[in-house]
């Protein structure tokens, strides 16, 4: 008489739940490092839109066929849309020069960052012809960090701690 072979193919039901623990261990200890990951992607996203704002407005008011004449201003970036008009208002004009409105001169450029800072505003004056910027946020969870990250510093403000010594 022949034996008949057990089907060998497949997992046993320990190495199936062998595997789904070592994945839910690998899940546990990556996922808040890739959290991290997309926050500073998000923040990274904001400095790249805020700084294309600021480039789309220095390259207009140096441009001598500007139709606006450059005036000081500021644009806040939020959570939502914003219309700009860019007939008779300088930084409508400059970022519907820059390709940054749509058809219906709508700018759809918003605050990315969900922890860092809520929305941020950019400032310019002009001075003599050139534009002096300044940059905040609302809610920032260290005071000046969207300012000094537009300013080039690499890491963040801390408040200074007392010296010991006095």
């Amino acid at each position: 008489m022949r034996k008949e072979r057990m089907n060998d193919k497949g997992f046993s039901l320990v190495e199936l739940i062998i595997v789904i623990a070592i994945m839910a261990i690998l899940l546990v200890v990556l996922a808040p490092q890739y959290l991290r990951y997309v926050e500073r992607s998000r923040n990274s996203t904001d400095l790249q839109n805020a700084a294309e704002i600021v480039t789309a407005l220095q390259i207009y008011a140096a441009d001598p066929d500007a139709s606006v004449t450059p005036t000081a201003g500021n644009i806040t970036i939020g959570t939502a849309d914003q219309t700009l008009n860019p007939t008779n208002t300088f930084v409508g004009a400059a970022l519907a020069d820059a390709g940054l409105l749509d058809a219906s001169n709508v700018l759809h450029t918003r605050r990315q960052s969900r922890t860092a800072w809520n929305d941020y505003t950019i400032t310019w004056t002009v001075n003599n012809g050139s534009l002096n910027f300044t940059y905040s946020a609302a809610n920032e969870e260290t005071a000046g960090t969207f300012s000094n990250r537009m300013l080039g510093a690499t890491n963040t403000p801390t408040t200074p701690t007392p010296d010991p010594g006095n």
